[in-house]
């Protein structure tokens, strides 16, 4: 028990406070390894590390602070919904044909994403373009609004015009906001099909992928290595997670299922849990 009246227990109780919602926030928040490679991640640099990713060697934990952070992200496309339409605009964040999201797919259907929204801005009334939103910290916005979308954040970039090329979009918005200051920077950018016919074959290659893709830098040290939470299994000989996609024997077959070259179809369910059988992927 707390007792209010001292200082030192009132400051014991906030910190418990803090604690556990941290704690709360791990359970509520951590999800698990997503099924399929996303066009949100695609247009990483390092083609090893998407494909440990994929091949689910190893599950990225954070903290409760960070995965209130990713969340936040989630909660403010509703703000930049409200906004848009606050100036006129239509907002579509589902697709009428289907009700559910605008979701792409390829590569047998191991590979997909959904966009944010799709949107006619009272200025363009005859030309539906493809929305996104993203939240930056002020260093991040700031290069933003310095360099531009394409060069500051090819990721997204990449990203959009995956949508877009899908959906016969030849335009996008993409809205940012700072986190620190609540400022906006809007951007029309051209979408360019073509990248996303690359991005797509870029997918197929990492997917069937049967060895690790070469590293990203020669040397451990490089600063994208250094911060990558596969590095040990990347350099270091680190064991990777058990399951069926960290599997060699394991390959992905289509309708997005994968098949077991000792076992034969692997039933969903079974995939996290792998067996006797397992051999590691990481390996050369």
């Amino acid at each position: 028990m707390y007792n209010l009246f001292l200082s030192e227990d009132r400051k014991k109780l906030a910190e418990q406070i803090k604690s556990d919602i941290d704690a709360w926030s791990v359970k509520e928040y951590t999800g698990d390894h997503r099924d399929h490679l996303g066009a949100s991640v695609i247009g990483q640099e390092c083609h090893r590390k998407i494909w440990y990713d994929f091949r689910w060697v190893k599950f990225e934990m954070f903290d409760g602070r960070m995965l209130r952070l990713f969340n936040r992200g989630h909660m403010e496309e509703e703000l930049f919904v409200k906004w848009l339409r606050g100036i006129g605009c239509q907002v579509w964040e589902v697709d009428p044909q289907t009700n559910k999201q605008f979701r792409i797919w390829g590569c047998n259907g191991h590979y997909g994403g959904s966009a944010d929204s799709v949107g006619i801005l009272p200025y363009l009334p005859n030309m539906p373009i493809l929305l996104e939103f993203k939240t930056h910290n002020t260093k991040s916005f700031v290069n933003l609004v310095n360099q531009g979308l394409r060069k500051a954040k090819p990721q997204h970039y990449s990203q959009m015009c995956s949508y877009g090329a899908h959906y016969n979009f030849k335009y996008g918005l993409y809205m940012a906001v700072n986190k620190n200051d609540d400022d906006i920077y809007p951007e029309i950018v051209e979408l360019d099909w073509r990248m996303a016919h690359d991005i797509i074959n870029k997918a197929d290659d990492i997917i069937n992928a049967k060895t690790p893709p070469p590293r990203i830098a020669e040397n451990p040290a490089y600063f994208a290595c250094k911060f990558c939470n596969k590095h040990g299994i990347c350099w270091d000989n680190e064991k990777v997670e058990i399951n069926c996609r960290s599997c060699r024997n394991a390959i992905p077959v289509e309708n997005a299922e994968w098949k077991c070259l000792i076992h034969g179809m692997i039933p969903k369910d079974f995939i996290p849990k792998g067996c006797k059988d397992h051999v590691s992927i990481a390996g050369e």
